[in-house]
């Protein structure tokens, strides 16, 4: 079962709980990391943070977890989750956008603006938690520099190297 990491501020509390519901309706099991009432006062950070950092726990358990953020400016909750070491928080627009971001990057944060559609935010988490990273040499490559960066503060250039079993052989007849 996957599970999915809600984090919300004021700006995003309305349309956080009720993708909350669809996604408990859904079969998913959801944590969720505040706000647990709607408080104007309230501050993003302690929320996306404490999502990220979940989120990135489970995946270096081996669960199958995602975070899902939702503020009132979705650009601060994508920085403040990137803070966290192993997230790689993005915003999407879209289903078709939240699936590239899986293909590309292997985002693991989805941030939304607590103005966006109801609608169109669950199907672009669906899109997003359903989409996989396709086994590709240069994109694991490229997200192992990131990761290297983030780590090592260098970019050294890690070589993934494949097996010779990994690499499709085909014979001219």
């Amino acid at each position: 079962m996957t599970r999915l990491h809600f984090a919300v501020d004021h700006g995003g509390y309305e349309l956080g709980r009720a993708l909350q519901k669809r996604a408990e309706d859904a079969g998913y099991e959801v944590v969720w990391h505040g706000a647990d009432a709607l408080d104007p006062g309230d501050d993003y950070p302690l929320f996306t943070i404490a999502a990220a950092k979940a989120t990135v726990a489970d995946q270096d358990a081996a669960v199958d977890a995602f975070g899902v953020v939702v503020v009132d400016e979705a650009s601060a909750g994508v920085i403040a989750a990137n803070k966290v070491n192993g997230a790689r928080a993005v915003t999407a627009a879209s289903p078709r956008g939240a699936a590239t971001t899986r293909e590309v990057v292997d985002a693991n944060v989805l941030v939304f603006e607590g103005i966006a559609f109801e609608e169109n935010a669950w199907h672009t988490i669906a899109a997003f938690v359903t989409t996989h990273l396709p086994h590709d040499v240069a994109r694991g490559r490229q997200i192992l520099q990131i990761e290297e960066y983030e780590n090592a503060g260098t970019i050294e250039g890690w070589a993934v190297q494949l097996e010779p079993e990994q690499i499709a052989v085909t014979h001219e007849d």
